[in-house]
């Protein structure tokens, strides 16, 4: 099974999703198999999958909220975040 994430975080745009992500550098995390950002109706919409609930937990806190720091960007708290186990078929 893998590790679905989709997190919707109003007041965070593309601009701050770019600072981020340049500090990040261009490597997805250790077994982050799928990842997709967008806008939908003025909210930053972001779509990992995983290949476990522990990679993603490990890359948030060891990567993605120092990025945060670093980008001078506050993270906003998801106002709607779905996270399950998936199968691929």
């Amino acid at each position: 099974m893998t590790y679905i994430h989709i997190a919707r975080t109003p007041g965070m745009g593309l601009d701050g999703y770019e600072r981020v992500r340049r500090e990040l550098g261009p490597e997805n995390g250790a077994g982050n198999l799928s990842h997709r950002v967008g806008v939908v109706d003025g909210v930053l919409v972001i779509v990992d999958e995983w290949e476990s609930r522990a990679h993603a937990d490990r890359f948030a806190a060891e990567r993605l909220f120092p990025a945060f720091e670093r980008a001078g960007v506050l993270p906003q708290a998801a106002t709607d975040v779905t996270a399950f186990e998936a199968v691929a078929r």
